[in-house]
C-alpha cells in the first residue's frame, strides 16, 4: 500500500554555516549488510526547474519502531530526514540544507510504503553535486546516512528523466520485468518522442582481484535503435538494457534494464549455475556448461557439487543459502548495465561477504575487511567510471598481492566453510602475532 505523507513537515533552513567535515570518512558498511538493522530508505531526485530539484523518498514502515503513550492511543512512528547539499563529498561548502519530520500514526501496526518529497535548491552553474541524507528513527534512537549524486550537467542527464508505472507513480528502480507497463518522460521538456537503444549482450564475469588481464572492451554500438512515444505505456519483451536518449548525436541518457524474470533473486538452477564460476575449476565449469540445456542434469550437477563441498545434504543447504544470498544482495546493490554479481564489487562481495567498512569519495569506494590497523591489510579500491549507461559502474584496482588471500577464501568455500570477514580478522590476528614474535629483542 502506498500512503502519501501529506502531514510531513518540511523545515528548510541552514543548520550551520558550513557543511560537515570529512564526510568521506563515514563508514557506510551497513548499506551492504543485510544483517544490519537498517532503515533502508529509497530516494529519487528530479528537477522541476533549472535551479529547483524535487527529492522523493520512500520508506517501509516496518523498518521503524512504533510506540504509543497509552493503551488507548494510536501507534506512532517518528521519522526525521536531514539533508545537506554539497559540491562534493569532500567539500565543506553548504549549498542547501533542511529537514523533514514525519509522524506516522495508525490504530494498528502494519507494513506500509510511506512516501513524500521536498524541494532542493541547486545553483544553475553547478554540473554535479552530492546530497548527504541522514534518516532517523526517533523512537529507536538510531540513524543511517547515505549519499546521492546529482548530475546537473545538461538536459540529457539521467536525473532529468522520470520512470513511472501505469498509474503515473514514480518508480524507485530501473529494472523493469518483461511485460510490466511503464512510462518514461523528460522532467522539463515536452518532447513527444524519445530514442531508445536496445543492447542484448553477454558480458564477461568479473576477473579475480589479482588478475593482470585486461577487461574486454564494450562495443557501444546498439543492437537496435528506434523511436517511442513519451508519456505512453511501454513494456519489454527481450532481455538486455534499454538506453533512452533525446537524440542520437550524444550518449547521455537514462537506462532501464531487464535481465531475467524474478531479478534480483536467484530462482532456478540455470541462474544458480553461472555464479559458481567463482568457485569452480576450469574442468568443473566446462562440465557444468555442457549441461545448461539439460535442466534435470544441471540440477543434479549443482546439487552434487554443493554436497561434495559440504560433506552432507544439511551442510550443503547452508552453503547454498549463504552463497546465493550474497549473489542476490550483489544484484540489489551493484547492478549497472549488467547484473551486480558479475561486477568487480560483486565478485568481492560474494567471496568475502559484506565488508567491515565502506568509505565513499568523489572518485569511488574503498572497502576494508577485518581490522583496518592490521599489518595484513584487506583493502579494495573501486574507481567510479564515467559511463553513459549507468551511474553505478565501478572498476577494481587489481594487484597480485591479493592472490594468496583470495586463494585462501576460495579453498575455504570448497572445503564447505562460509568465508567472511571474521575469518579475515582471525588471519590478521595470527599474522600480527607471528610478526610480533619474530621481532628482534630490544636490549638496553
Amino acid at each position: 500500500m502506498y500512503k502519501r505523507l501529506v502531514f510531513a513537515l518540511l523545515f528548510v533552513g541552514l543548520w550551520q554555516c558550513r557543511g560537515p567535515e570529512g564526510l568521506q570518512t563515514n563508514n557506510l558498511s551497513y548499506l551492504y549488510n543485510k544483517q544490519e538493522v537498517g532503515l533502508r530508505p529509497k530516494f529519487n531526485i528530479h528537477p522541476i526547474s533549472d535551479t529547483l530539484f524535487e527529492v522523493h523518498y520512500q520508506v517501509q514502515s516496518d523498518n521503524f519502531l512504533f510506540s504509543r503513550p497509552t493503551d488507548e492511543s494510536d501507534y506512532e512512528a517518528r521519522i526525521k530526514i536531514e539533508y545537506r547539499l554539497l559540491p562534493s563529498i569532500e567539500s565543506t561548502t553548504l549549498l542547501d540544507s533542511g529537514w523533514v519530520h514525519i509522524d506516522h500514526r495508525v490504530p494498528k501496526v502494519k507494513n506500509e510504503i510511506l512516501e513524500g518529497q521536498f524541494n532542493l535548491h541547486m545553483p544553475e552553474d553547478l554540473e554535479k553535486a552530492m546530497l548527504y541524507l541522514k534518516v532517523y528513527d526517533l523512537n529507536r534512537g538510531s540513524s543511517q546516512a547515505n549519499f546521492q549524486w546529482i548530475n546537473n550537467s545538461n538536459y540529457n542527464s539521467p536525473s532529468y528523466f522520470e520512470l513511472l508505472d501505469s498509474n503515473d507513480r514514480l518508480l524507485f528502480k530501473s529494472h523493469i520485468p518483461a511485460g510490466l507497463p511503464f512510462k518514461i518522460r523528460h522532467c522539463l521538456l515536452d518532447n513527444k518522442e524519445i530514442y531508445v537503444s536496445h543492447y542484448r549482450r553477454e558480458f564477461p564475469l568479473a576477473l579475480p582481484p589479482y588478475s593482470s588481464s585486461q577487461d574486454e572492451s564494450f562495443d557501444i554500438k546498439p543492437d537496435t535503435t528506434f523511436l517511442v512515444p513519451t508519456n505512453h505505456l511501454l513494456s519489454f519483451r527481450e532481455p538486455g538494457f534499454y538506453h533512452f536518449r533525446l537524440d542520437t548525436s550524444q550518449w547521455q541518457g537514462f537506462t532501464v534494464q531487464y535481465f531475467y524474470p524474478g531479478f534480483p533473486l536467484v530462482g532456478n538452477h540455470q541462474q544458480m549455475a553461472e555464479p559458481l564460476r567463482y568457485l569452480t575449476t576450469q574442468k568443473e565449469y566446462a562440465e557444468m556448461q555442457a549441461l545448461m540445456n539439460q535442466p534435470e542434469a544441471l540440477r543434479k550437477w549443482i546439487d552434487d557439487f554443493w554436497i561434495r563441498k559440504g560433506g552432507s545434504s544439511e551442510r550443503a543447504k547452508s552453503l547454498v543459502a549463504a552463497y546465493y544470498q550474497r549473489v542476490e544482495e550483489a544484484n540489489k546493490h551493484f547492478s549497472s548495465y549488467l547484473e551486480g554479481w558479475k561486477t568487480d564489487r560483486g565478485i568481492v562481495y560474494i567471496i568475502y561477504g559484506p565488508p567491515n567498512a565502506v568509505y565513499r569519495s568523489s572518485t569511488g569506494e574503498a572497502w576494508v575487511y577485518g581490522n583496518e590497523n592490521s599489518s595484513l591489510s584487506y583493502y579494495f579500491n573501486f574507481l567510479h567510471l564515467d559511463n553513459p549507461f549507468s551511474d553505478n559502474d565501478y572498476s577494481m584496482e587489481r594487484s597480485n598481492q591479493y592472490r594468496y588471500g583470495w586463494g585462501q577464501a576460495i579453498e575455504a568455500w570448497r572445503r564447505g566453510h562460509i568465508y567472511n570477514s571474521k575469518d579475515i580478522r582471525r588471519e590478521q590476528d595470527d599474522y600480527d602475532q607471528l610478526q610480533y614474535r619474530s621481532r628482534s629483542p630490544m636490549w638496553y
